[in-house]
C-alpha cells in the first residue's frame, strides 16, 4: 500500500508539472500582449505608451526568457505562491481565496447529488435488466450523457428560471440558497449520466457472478443481493468517483459563467480572455491538483478494498466498464 501511494504521488506531481507547462506555453502562444492589454484596461483606453509597456513587462518579469519565467513560477508555486495577477496586481492566491468557497460548494454539492441520483438508478436498472425501467432510464441517460453540463444548465435556466420563474436567473451567494439550485442540478445531472451507466454495468456483472447465484440459492432477498454486489464491486465503485471529478470540475467552469456564479470558473474565464497567465496557471494547478488528489485517494481506497490492486492491477471504470 505504501509503495502504491508513493508511485501515485510521484506520478501525480509529474502530471501537475506537465499540465502547468502546457498551459504556460499555450498562454504565451496566444495572440496579444498581456502588458498592453492590462495597461489599456487599467487606464480605460485601448493602448498604452511603449515606456509604460516596457516598465510593466520588467515589473512582472515578462521580459525574461520563457524557461526562466516558468522555472521561477514553479519554485514559487511549490510554496503555494502563484504570483501576482496581471489584471490588478493582487496576489493570485488572494483572488482564488475570494472565489473558491462558491466553487467548492457548487462542485461538492453537484458531485454528491450526482452520486445520489446515479446509484439508485444504476441499481434498479441492473436489477431489472432489459425491462421498461432499464430501457427508459437508458434513453434518458444517453441524452444526458450526450449533453455537456453547460447545455443541461441552459435548458434548466430557460425552463425553470425564464419560463416558470421558480428560481433566479443569476446564481451565487447573492441570491441565497435558491441561486445554487439550478447550477448544482446541472452539474449533478452531468455527473449522474456516466455514473449511472457505469454502476449498472458493474452490478449487472456482479449479479451474474457465481457468488450472486450462490447467494440466491441460500435465499438472499433483493436487498441482501444488492448489498453483497456493492461490496464485491467496492473497488470499481471507489474508482468511479475519481472519473467523475474531472467531469464535475471542468463542467463547473461554464456552468458558473452561465449562471453568473462568482467562482473560480468565472475567474478562470476572465483571466484567459485578459491573458492573465499567473491567475490561469494558479487556477489550472488548483483544479488539476484536486483531480490528481481525488484519483490517488480513489486508488488507495480501491486497493484497500481489493489488495490485488496494490500490485498494479488496473480498476476498469468509465466507458470501458460500460461495454
Amino acid at each position: 500500500m505504501i509503495g502504491l501511494a508513493l508511485r501515485r504521488t510521484v506520478r501525480g506531481l509529474a502530471t501537475l508539472v506537465g499540465v502547468a507547462a502546457v498551459v504556460f506555453l499555450l498562454m504565451n502562444a496566444a495572440p496579444g500582449d498581456p502588458a498592453s492589454l492590462s495597461l489599456g484596461r487599467q487606464a480605460g483606453r485601448g493602448a498604452a505608451s511603449p515606456g509604460a509597456v516596457a516598465a510593466f513587462r520588467a515589473e512582472y518579469g515578462l521580459d525574461r526568457p520563457l524557461p526562466a519565467r516558468f522555472a521561477a513560477w514553479l519554485r514559487r508555486a511549490a510554496l503555494l505562491d502563484f504570483g501576482r495577477s496581471l489584471q490588478d496586481g493582487r496576489p493570485v492566491r488572494e483572488r482564488i481565496g475570494e472565489t473558491l468557497p462558491a466553487t467548492v460548494a457548487l462542485n461538492v454539492s453537484g458531485l454528491a447529488l450526482g452520486l445520489l441520483i446515479a446509484l439508485p438508478v444504476g441499481i434498479v436498472a441492473a436489477r431489472r435488466r432489459g425491462g421498461l425501467f432499464d430501457r427508459a432510464s437508458g434513453l434518458a441517460l444517453d441524452l444526458l450523457f450526450a449533453s455537456p453540463p453547460f447545455v443541461i444548465g441552459l435548458a434548466l435556466l430557460l425552463l425553470f428560471a425564464v419560463r416558470f420563474r421558480l428560481f433566479p436567473v443569476l446564481g451565487g451567494v447573492d441570491e441565497g440558497p435558491a441561486g445554487f439550485v439550478l447550477p448544482v442540478l446541472a452539474l449533478a445531472l452531468g455527473a449522474a449520466a456516466p455514473a449511472a451507466r457505469v454502476v449498472r454495468s458493474i452490478l449487472v456483472e456482479a449479479f451474474g457472478s457465481s457468488a450472486a447465484a450462490a447467494g440466491r440459492a441460500r435465499g438472499d432477498d433483493a436487498a441482501a443481493e444488492v448489498a453483497r454486489a456493492m461490496h464485491r464491486s467496492g473497488a470499481q465503485l471507489a474508482a468511479l468517483v475519481a472519473t467523475l471529478l474531472p467531469v464535475t470540475v471542468a463542467g463547473s467552469v461554464l456552468v458558473e459563467r452561465l449562471f453568473s456564479v462568482r467562482g473560480t470558473g468565472a475567474l478562470l474565464a476572465e483571466a484567459v480572455f485578459s491573458r492573465d497567465t499567473p491567475t490561469v496557471l494558479g487556477l489550472t494547478l488548483l483544479a488539476a491538483g484536486v483531480v490528481v488528489a481525488g484519483s490517488i485517494v480513489s486508488d488507495l481506497a480501491a486497493a484497500a478494498l481489493d489488495p490485488r490492486l496494490a500490485g498494479g492491477a488496473r480498476t476498469v471504470t468509465g466507458p470501458e466498464a460500460a461495454r
